[in-house]
């Protein structure tokens, strides 16, 4: 890397990462907006059937993140009631970051290409001929090309910033979703996007937390028949195909 590249990856860095403490602190914050019927209608739309998998961080993040961002069945969300109610108690850099955050989206993305400096190139799948500079520096380190993944980001500004949980998409939805795209129809899923590619990665974690917690053998049986699973699979700790945003 030259100077004149390092000196301008180091000034894009610079400004990402206030950016992303500013989510971070702005997210803690929110969560605080959710009442227990916005966390129980989340956890239905993600098929949680036991507190212990909230035991799982990753899980817990994917709970809060339809919570906040998802809309109830009058259309409302909580982050605009929070973005109401408490923008002002933020600070000022976090109050800027917050107002960006409430036109985040969910989509399926491509990462097509590394950036020149700093983050990745993202194909919005979802969205023909939409391509978006990301920063995300553990994508930037980790993603193979052509890695398909689903994930929430906002306008940041001058690059595209992410939060909630990086999920790879089984290749089913994306198919249906990608064909149902193109020809300009809904997407086939009952609950969102968001809420589909989190509970598909849940199931791929809910077995053994499931026989933790001590759930009946049909109910384990159940799960493993919805995951995909054949009858008779041991059932061990299994790893989701999620990845966090740093």
């Amino acid at each position: 890397m030259t100077g004149e590249s390092a000196t301008t990856r180091d000034a894009i860095l610079a400004q990402y990462r206030p950016i992303r403490r500013s989510i971070q602190a702005v997210l803690a914050q929110a969560v605080r907006s959710c009442k227990k019927s916005d966390l129980d209608r989340a956890a239905k739309q993600l098929g949680l059937v036991d507190d212990a998998l909230l035991e799982d961080e990753t899980v817990f993040d994917m709970l809060c993140d339809v919570a906040l961002f998802e809309p109830n069945q009058r259309g409302r969300r909580v982050f605009d009631g929070f973005l109401r109610d408490r923008l002002a108690s933020l600070a000022p850099s976090e109050q800027h970051v917050a107002g960006r955050m409430g036109s985040a989206f969910v989509s399926l993305f491509r990462v097509a290409d590394w950036h020149e400096h700093a983050g990745v190139w993202l194909e919005d799948l979802l969205c023909s001929g939409r391509r978006l500079w990301l920063l995300d520096e553990g994508l930037e380190a980790s993603a193979p090309e052509n890695l398909v993944i689903g994930m929430r980001l906002f306008d940041a500004g001058p690059f595209y910033a992410g939060f909630g949980i990086v999920v790879e998409p089984r290749e089913d939805l994306l198919a249906f979703c990608t064909a149902a795209a193109a020809r300009g129809a809904r997407l086939p899923l009952r609950a969102s996007l968001a809420a589909s590619l989190y509970a598909d990665d849940i199931r791929m974690r809910s077995p053994t937390v499931v026989a933790a917690a001590e759930v009946p053998d049909a109910v384990v049986e159940a799960l493993m028949q919805e995951a995909g699973l054949p009858a008779g699979t041991p059932v061990v700790r299994a790893r989701g195909n999620s990845r966090r945003i740093k």
